[in-house]
């Protein structure tokens, strides 16, 4: 037997609440190790009762400790356990991957609970570093790896694109998957799963085209279906959650998958995959037929903005009537869509030009959600504040404007990214008010959640106990006649009603 890989996947929410899913970046690193026999142990704070306890344990003769990480919350979580394992193994060594030290490599490189960073996906390189420790041999030739000797930095070549023809499947049977399945409105055993890596387009928020250079790898038709066949068989699994960066680029490839889904009477819902309005809105109509009749439940799309200046500022290559065609399509097949949009762009150094930006770009969105609401009133909206992410475009151009960023990995673990704390990192933006940065936050998690027609029933089903669904029945629906009262009125001062409805919210455990 081989030696022993650990793996850790930290919390990404705040305050403790608890996440719950299948850790997709481990079970990819995990792929040509498991192939070769290595005993992988993937932990995280639920699937382990007794984390910490049961993490040093397992560590005993492993060859590593992995960490995969986005920027915040992980980080900071990803960094405690990592100073708990250096304590008790202080010889052996912590690699860490994820978005955020595939950014900032050689700055995360310099923590000293850092070894190794893996730029890119790991699915390959991971392996490689893997037998490169347990052999003791070079370091040089495995592509996107950054690492030290000493107080030497050596920051090798970029990794090509993923093949996914030459990948054995995820390994899923690493992880107890009836603890990762999740409740959501289109099934109460789905599942996580990712079918390819990378987008070719060049939004300006985003750091796919830093991490993957804007290239696309995906998993071929047959060998997806395959894949939700064994989970479907094996896992009792009744829907799918496409957790990929953009799932639509390739529209021959989403027919086969529909058709292969049809053919072998492969019974499951899928959703959440995120698609471009741009690109669906010209998919044909077989094509779209065939996504309804396979399963396809709900899409995400980032609509962003309602203003054409804005979706050009952000180089998003749309249009905003394609919003609305794409709206028009869903409603036809019976689909419906996630949106996401975002406010607070980084537009000018001067406070009023910036005021007068937001408060055009509120008024442009709000219409164009008004003008959704009218085609379709099943969908659902999100509003985040736009927090610049390191490496992308327009986190360059924030800077210049006076954001006020970290400059170690620990500092890091303090940049919020969630939606409800984004505002209080308002101090270092000089493009957002207090008040308006609190409104994204009020409309996300209560003026749209609650008009979004399938939450009703969504969080009923999460409440157990009979007098709290009771009382949140009657909460519920109270709040949702001033919810589309304040809504029609475009009234959002005095939200005492929000700071009410998210105290039952908590109170009754559904988050």
């Amino acid at each position: 037997m081989k030696k022993k890989v650990i793996l850790y996947f930290p919390n990404p929410l705040p305050y403790n609440r608890q996440w719950k899913g299948v850790p997709l970046a481990l079970l990819a690193i995990s792929r040509f190790l498991v192939r070769d026999g290595y005993q992988v142990k993937i932990f995280s704070r639920f699937l382990n009762d007794d984390l910490e306890k049961e993490i040093i344990e397992a560590g005993e003769d492993s060859i590593c400790l992995g960490i995969s990480a986005m920027t915040g919350f992980q980080i900071a979580d990803g960094l405690r356990l990592a100073k708990l394992f250096r304590k008790k193994y202080p010889k052996i060594p912590i690699v860490w991957g994820g978005w955020h030290v595939s950014i900032l490599a050689r700055e995360s490189i310099k923590n000293s609970l850092v070894d190794f960073v893996i730029r890119g996906p790991g699915d390959v390189v991971f392996g490689q570093l893997v037998k490169a420790i347990e052999s003791k041999g070079c370091f040089r030739q495995i592509k996107g790896l950054t690492y030290k000797r000493g107080k030497r930095i050596y920051h090798n070549p970029d990794q090509p694109m993923v093949d996914f023809d030459k990948m054995p499947p995820l390994p899923y049977q690493l992880v107890d998957v009836d603890k990762c399945l999740i409740n959501t409105e289109y099934g109460q055993k789905t599942v996580a799963y990712i079918s390819s890596y990378g987008c070719p387009f060049r939004c300006a928020f985003c750091v796919e085209q830093v991490v993957n250079k804007r290239k696309w790898s995906a998993v071929s038709a047959k060998a997806v279906v395959k894949d939700w066949q064994r989970l479907y068989k094996k896992y009792g699994i009744d829907s799918i959650a496409v957790y990929d960066s953009n799932f639509f680029v390739d529209e021959k490839r989403v027919a086969r998958i529909c058709k292969l889904l049809i053919k072998k009477k492969i019974k499951i819902k899928w959703g959440n995959a995120n698609g471009r309005v741009g690109q669906l809105a010209r998919y044909s109509p077989e094509t779209w037929k065939l996504m309804k009749r396979s399963g396809c439940v709900m899409i995400l799309t980032g609509a962003e903005s309602g203003s054409q200046q804005a979706l050009d500022f952000i180089d998003k290559d749309m249009k905003v009537e394609e919003i609305i065609k794409f709206t028009k399509l869903c409603k036809k097949y019976g689909i419906k869509i996630l949106y996401s949009f975002l406010v607070g762009l980084p537009w000018s150094k001067k406070a009023e030009e910036n005021q007068t930006f937001i408060k055009r770009e509120y008024k442009s969105t709000f219409g164009l959600i008004d003008k959704l609401l009218k085609i379709s009133d099943r969908n659902r909206y999100t509003y985040y504040v736009f927090l610049p992410y390191p490496g992308a475009p327009l986190f360059h151009r924030a800077v210049s404007l006076g954001l006020k960023y970290p400059k170690s990995l620990t500092g890091w673990s303090n940049y919020l990214m969630s939606p409800e704390d984004a505002f209080k990192k308002v101090e270092k933006q000089k493009w957002i008010s207090y008040k308006q940065a609190r409104l994204t936050a009020m409309l996300t998690q209560y003026i749209f959640g609650l008009m979004d027609k399938d939450t009703y029933y969504v969080l009923l089903e999460r409440i157990h106990n009979r007098l709290a669904k009771l009382l949140f029945i009657v909460v519920y629906k109270l709040a949702l006649l001033v919810v589309k009262l304040r809504w029609r009125l475009k009234f959002f001062d005095c939200p005492v009603d929000y700071y009410l409805f998210s105290l039952v919210y908590k109170r009754a455990k559904l988050v």
